[in-house]
Order: structure tokens, then sequence, then C-alpha cells
């Protein structure tokens, strides 16, 4: 990780009070911040709702803010004072409430150059001093993560499609609708259409395999797919299909990729794996009231059958913890 630049500001607004705190300089790049900005992209890149786009079209203050700074008009301490600005003054308007810091950072990579931003939320802790005595403090609460994305420059630059990120964090609801404005947001990927349309084609594919080998290549591609959500990484068709290839063994006439050449020419070659998605192709879940049923798709057919004229399903091998409440309960228990 290569940091440039970051800086902390504070913004409260709630009934009784309205207040802005600018920091005048930088922060210090250090340990401290490099932890900081790790932890809160580990945090980020966690969770499983992210939204995926640009901005949009009309001139807005965040957009135009950051190419002012990209063209090195305005620097980055300004920048993010005037957005902090603009924020305080979207969110007097609307009367909402909202408290902590806001983080911004400007880091080179390899690849790419990001500007991310986070609304850093806290908790009470407790610490001891160098003469060991207990005080109160306040903490970081990565646990409960703002709203935050990062912006691709390197994208933007190259004028792509998806160069926008951003997600909902803890007790975000009420601002969901403003800050997506604030950050002048535009969704153009449909991540979930994206996913559930690569395994259709996956599961299609497996259908023309061996029985058991089909079974486990569905479950391998869903695995890959999970472990590049975790890792926030997009999965591109012609490698899953050499890694998948090599670790199930399939020895087929064809791959994954030449098959979705043959029978999907049009879908997506690369896409970003969205994580509620991927649970629908790992397991089947449902609950009303009374029940609650979850269980994994490969034993549909096997422990778990389901009758579609009459919308039953019929279970076997019952967990022995259930087996010993259901006789206990008509009074068969051995």
């Amino acid at each position: 990780m290569s940091l440039k630049h970051a800086i902390v500001h504070q913004l409260i607004r709630n009934t009784t009070t309205t207040a802005l705190n600018l920091r005048d300089d930088e922060l210090t790049v250090d340990d401290q911040l490099t932890h900081l900005m790790t932890q809160t992209k580990t945090a980020f890149y966690n969770r499983s709702s992210k939204q995926y786009g640009q901005f949009a079209e009309e001139a807005g203050t965040f957009k135009a803010l950051a190419q002012q700074w990209q063209a090195g008009s305005v620097s980055f301490t300004t920048l993010t004072e005037q957005l902090m600005k603009q924020l305080q003054l979207d969110v007097e308007q609307q009367e909402l409430d909202i408290d902590g810091h806001w983080f911004f950072a400007h880091e080179t990579l390899e690849s790419s150059e990001n500007l991310w931003f986070f609304h850093l939320k806290h908790k009470d802790g407790l610490m001891l001093t160098q003469a060991m005595d207990l005080s109160g403090a306040r903490l970081i609460d990565f646990a409960k993560l703002g709203f935050g994305g990062y912006v691709d420059l390197t994208a933007m630059a190259a004028n792509e499609q998806k160069y926008l990120t951003v997600s909902f964090g803890f007790g975000d609801r009420s601002l969901q609708s403003a800050l997506l404005n604030f950050v002048n947001f535009v969704d153009t990927i449909n991540t979930a259409v994206d996913t559930e349309r690569f395994l259709e084609i996956v599961k299609a594919y497996s259908e023309t395999l061996p029985q058991e080998k089909g079974s486990n290549y569905r479950k391998k591609a869903v695995e890959y797919c999970t472990e590049q959500d975790k890792l926030g990484e997009t999965v591109v068709a012609d490698e899953i299909a050499v890694v998948l290839k090599d670790e199930v063994g399939t020895d087929g006439p064809q791959t994954l990729a030449s098959y979705m050449e043959v029978t999907q020419p049009e879908a997506k070659r690369e896409f970003i794996p969205n994580r509620a998605s991927l649970k629908k192709f790992q397991r089947y879940t449902g609950k009303t009231k009374e029940v609650s049923i979850s269980f994994s798709n490969e034993i549909l057919g096997k422990n778990v059958n389901f009758d579609p004229a009459s919308e039953s399903l019929t279970i076997t091998n019952l967990p022995s913890n259930l087996l010993k409440q259901l006789k206990s309960a008509i009074g068969e228990e051995d």
C-alpha cells in the first residue's frame, strides 16, 4: 500500500448541535495511519453489499472537486474540506442526524490510484495510561464502519463504466439517499444478475459432465466465486475454467470457457460476485413464523426430496439432536 495523502474531519448534526470540525493539515503517513487504512479497507471488503457505478453525468460537487483536485487546481486538504462543507449542507437541509469522523485517503497501487472515503464511528473503551491508571477512551469501531467507498481514479480517467464503489454500514438506513446524492452516485452494474447468470451457465455446463463430477464442479465453482468475493476480486471465466479443470479433473471435450463461447457468447466473461446470490447456490433457505428450513443444495434429491405437485419436502437422515427432540416430544425417547 502506498498512501500519498490522508486527513480526518468531524461532522456532528442533531436536533441540538451542528458542528463541523476541519483539520488544517494532512495526517502524517506512519504505521498508525497505515493500520487505520488497512482496518477500514478490510472492513469494507468484508461487506456483503456493495454498489458499483460512476458519477452522475450532471455536474455534482463531489465529481467537480475530484476533477479539480486531479487537475491540480485544488489541494487534497481543500478537496476534503469542501466535500465536508457540502455534506454538512446536505444533512442540514434534510434535517438528518449524523455523528462521527470522516477519513479521506489517497493511495497509489501498482494497477490503480484510488481516492477513499469512510465514515468512522466510535465506541467507548478503556485504556491503561503509562502510570497504569485506568482511563476512558473513544475507540474507532471498525465492526460498525459507516458509509464508505472509493473512486478508482485510473478507471475514471479511462472512462470505464465502473470506477465508483460504495457501501453502507451499520445504522445508515436514514442517510442512504443523502449519502448517495453526496457522492453523485449512479449504479451501472447489477452484480446479482451477473452472478446468477454465470452460475446458471456453470450449472448447465456441469450437467454435460458425469453426475459425480458435475456435482463437484458446481460446488467448486461456487467456492471459487466466494473466495474471490472475500478477496475483493472479480471472477474471470477463462481463469476459473483453468482452475476448476485442474482441480476437478473434468477431462471433457469442452472447458467452461469454450462452453460459454458456444452456448452463451453474449454472457459476461468477467463479473463482480454477489455474496447474496452465491448463497442461493449453496443452500436452500426459507422460514415463516413457525418454521425455519435450511439445507445444502447438494442433498436435494438425496436426503431431501421435493414433490412439486403437493409442494412438500420429505427429509430423511435427520440430525441426531433433532431426532432426540422429536422422540422426546411424543414420548418415544430411548
